[in-house]
Protein backbone atom coordinates (compact mmCIF):
# COMPACT_ATOMS: atom_id res chain seq x y z
CA UNK A 1 0.00 0.00 0.00
CA UNK A 2 1.05 3.58 -0.36
CA UNK A 3 1.35 5.38 2.39
CA UNK A 4 1.64 9.03 1.28
CA UNK A 5 2.67 11.19 -1.62
CA UNK A 6 5.47 13.60 -1.67
CA UNK A 7 5.78 16.65 -3.74
CA UNK A 8 8.53 18.37 -4.78
CA UNK A 9 8.87 21.37 -7.26
CA UNK A 10 5.89 20.38 -9.41
CA UNK A 11 6.95 16.65 -8.91
CA UNK A 12 5.11 13.92 -7.61
CA UNK A 13 7.19 10.80 -6.17
CA UNK A 14 5.34 8.32 -4.78
CA UNK A 15 6.51 6.61 -1.60
CA UNK A 16 6.23 2.77 -1.39
CA UNK A 17 6.62 0.02 1.13
CA UNK A 18 9.59 -2.73 0.08
CA UNK A 19 6.69 -5.61 -0.63
CA UNK A 20 5.56 -2.91 -3.42
CA UNK A 21 9.12 -1.92 -4.58
CA UNK A 22 10.02 -5.50 -5.42
CA UNK A 23 6.67 -5.33 -8.04
CA UNK A 24 7.23 -1.87 -9.20
CA UNK A 25 10.46 -2.25 -10.26
CA UNK A 26 10.11 -6.22 -11.57
CA UNK A 27 12.95 -7.14 -14.29
CA UNK A 28 12.41 -9.28 -17.57
CA UNK A 29 14.81 -11.70 -18.99
CA UNK A 30 15.42 -15.42 -19.24
CA UNK A 31 16.59 -17.40 -16.16
CA UNK A 32 19.72 -19.45 -16.31
CA UNK A 33 17.61 -23.06 -16.18
CA UNK A 34 15.70 -21.52 -19.49
CA UNK A 35 19.04 -20.43 -21.44
CA UNK A 36 20.52 -23.91 -20.44
CA UNK A 37 17.56 -25.75 -22.03
CA UNK A 38 17.18 -23.59 -25.23
CA UNK A 39 21.46 -24.53 -25.31
CA UNK A 40 20.59 -28.53 -25.07
CA UNK A 41 17.80 -28.50 -27.50
CA UNK A 42 19.83 -27.15 -30.37
CA UNK A 43 22.78 -28.92 -29.38
CA UNK A 44 20.89 -31.97 -30.21
CA UNK A 45 19.57 -30.65 -33.32
CA UNK A 46 23.04 -30.12 -34.63
CA UNK A 47 24.11 -33.48 -33.75
CA UNK A 48 21.63 -34.72 -35.80
CA UNK A 49 22.50 -32.18 -38.90
CA UNK A 50 25.89 -32.33 -39.29
CA UNK A 51 25.78 -35.83 -40.35
CA UNK A 52 23.35 -35.53 -42.48
CA UNK A 53 24.99 -32.63 -44.01
CA UNK A 54 28.25 -34.47 -44.74
CA UNK A 55 26.30 -36.88 -46.57
CA UNK A 56 24.62 -34.14 -48.31
CA UNK A 57 27.83 -32.59 -49.67
CA UNK A 58 29.13 -34.51 -52.15
CA UNK A 59 25.72 -34.29 -54.08
CA UNK A 60 25.53 -30.95 -54.21
CA UNK A 61 29.24 -30.68 -55.36
CA UNK A 62 28.73 -33.37 -58.00
CA UNK A 63 25.93 -30.91 -59.17
CA UNK A 64 27.91 -27.85 -59.12
CA UNK A 65 30.88 -29.63 -60.65
CA UNK A 66 28.59 -30.52 -63.68
CA UNK A 67 26.33 -27.54 -63.96
CA UNK A 68 30.22 -25.18 -64.13
CA UNK A 69 31.49 -27.13 -67.32
CA UNK A 70 28.32 -27.41 -68.65
CA UNK A 71 28.31 -23.79 -68.43
CA UNK A 72 32.01 -23.69 -69.79
CA UNK A 73 31.44 -25.31 -72.71
CA UNK A 74 27.93 -23.32 -73.56
CA UNK A 75 30.78 -20.15 -73.25
CA UNK A 76 33.49 -21.80 -75.28
CA UNK A 77 31.20 -22.42 -77.97
CA UNK A 78 29.71 -19.13 -77.82
CA UNK A 79 33.61 -17.58 -77.91
CA UNK A 80 34.29 -19.52 -80.90
CA UNK A 81 31.52 -18.00 -83.15
CA UNK A 82 31.80 -14.36 -82.14
CA UNK A 83 35.71 -14.33 -82.17
CA UNK A 84 35.44 -16.90 -85.55
CA UNK A 85 38.91 -18.56 -83.88
CA UNK A 86 38.49 -22.24 -82.75
CA UNK A 87 38.04 -22.82 -78.95
CA UNK A 88 38.37 -25.92 -76.73
CA UNK A 89 38.52 -27.06 -73.46
CA UNK A 90 41.64 -29.29 -72.05
CA UNK A 91 41.45 -31.16 -68.78
CA UNK A 92 44.85 -31.26 -67.55
CA UNK A 93 43.87 -33.61 -64.46
CA UNK A 94 41.20 -35.29 -62.73
CA UNK A 95 40.34 -31.73 -61.14
CA UNK A 96 41.61 -29.09 -63.30
CA UNK A 97 41.27 -27.58 -66.91
CA UNK A 98 41.31 -25.22 -69.03
CA UNK A 99 40.34 -22.80 -72.08
CA UNK A 100 42.16 -22.39 -74.84
CA UNK A 101 42.33 -20.42 -77.75
CA UNK A 102 43.21 -21.13 -81.53
CA UNK A 103 45.86 -18.36 -82.32
CA UNK A 104 46.10 -18.02 -86.60
CA UNK A 105 42.84 -19.76 -87.73
CA UNK A 106 43.18 -23.24 -89.09
CA UNK A 107 46.77 -23.47 -87.82
CA UNK A 108 45.45 -25.51 -84.61
CA UNK A 109 47.99 -23.42 -82.83
CA UNK A 110 46.45 -23.38 -79.54
CA UNK A 111 47.40 -21.07 -76.64
CA UNK A 112 45.76 -20.95 -72.73
CA UNK A 113 42.72 -18.46 -72.77
CA UNK A 114 42.56 -17.61 -68.98
CA UNK A 115 44.30 -19.43 -65.90
CA UNK A 116 43.32 -22.94 -65.10
CA UNK A 117 40.16 -23.54 -63.26
CA UNK A 118 39.11 -25.95 -60.52
CA UNK A 119 35.96 -27.76 -60.11
CA UNK A 120 34.66 -28.17 -56.43
CA UNK A 121 36.54 -30.36 -53.84
CA UNK A 122 35.43 -33.98 -54.21
CA UNK A 123 34.76 -33.97 -57.73
CA UNK A 124 36.93 -35.83 -60.66
CA UNK A 125 36.42 -35.78 -64.68
CA UNK A 126 37.43 -37.90 -67.18
CA UNK A 127 36.82 -36.92 -70.83
CA UNK A 128 36.26 -39.35 -73.88
CA UNK A 129 37.48 -36.57 -75.98
CA UNK A 130 38.89 -33.05 -76.58
CA UNK A 131 35.97 -31.42 -78.58
CA UNK A 132 36.94 -28.17 -80.41
CA UNK A 133 34.13 -25.90 -81.41
CA UNK A 134 34.56 -24.60 -84.58
CA UNK A 135 33.63 -21.20 -85.71
CA UNK A 136 30.24 -22.31 -86.39
CA UNK A 137 29.35 -23.56 -83.00
CA UNK A 138 29.68 -27.41 -84.37
CA UNK A 139 32.13 -29.52 -82.75
CA UNK A 140 34.80 -32.35 -83.28
CA UNK A 141 35.23 -34.97 -81.92
CA UNK A 142 31.61 -36.11 -79.67
CA UNK A 143 32.72 -36.31 -76.04
CA UNK A 144 31.57 -37.21 -73.42
CA UNK A 145 32.77 -35.89 -70.02
CA UNK A 146 32.10 -37.58 -66.88
CA UNK A 147 32.59 -36.17 -63.77
CA UNK A 148 32.04 -38.06 -60.45
CA UNK A 149 32.52 -37.52 -56.66
CA UNK A 150 33.88 -39.08 -53.66
CA UNK A 151 30.62 -41.38 -53.22
CA UNK A 152 31.10 -43.20 -57.00
CA UNK A 153 27.98 -41.02 -58.43
CA UNK A 154 28.26 -39.65 -61.88
CA UNK A 155 26.94 -37.35 -64.35
CA UNK A 156 27.73 -36.90 -67.95
CA UNK A 157 28.22 -33.83 -69.96
CA UNK A 158 27.58 -34.50 -73.46
CA UNK A 159 28.79 -32.84 -76.32
CA UNK A 160 27.53 -33.35 -79.64
CA UNK A 161 28.26 -32.70 -82.98
CA UNK A 162 26.40 -30.16 -83.82
CA UNK A 163 27.81 -28.51 -80.77
CA UNK A 164 24.74 -28.89 -78.31
CA UNK A 165 26.06 -29.34 -74.20
CA UNK A 166 23.48 -31.77 -72.70
CA UNK A 167 23.69 -32.91 -68.71
CA UNK A 168 22.76 -36.49 -68.69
Amino acid sequence: MLQGVLTVKSFTFLKATRQEQSKVFSYSGFTLLEIIVTLAIFSILAAIAVPIWGTLLPGYQLSAATRQVATEFHSVRNRAMVQYRRFRIVFDSGTTYRVERENTPGAADYTSFGGPKSLPGGVTVASSGTPVFQTHGDASPVANITLSNSKGVTKVVAISSTGRVEIQ
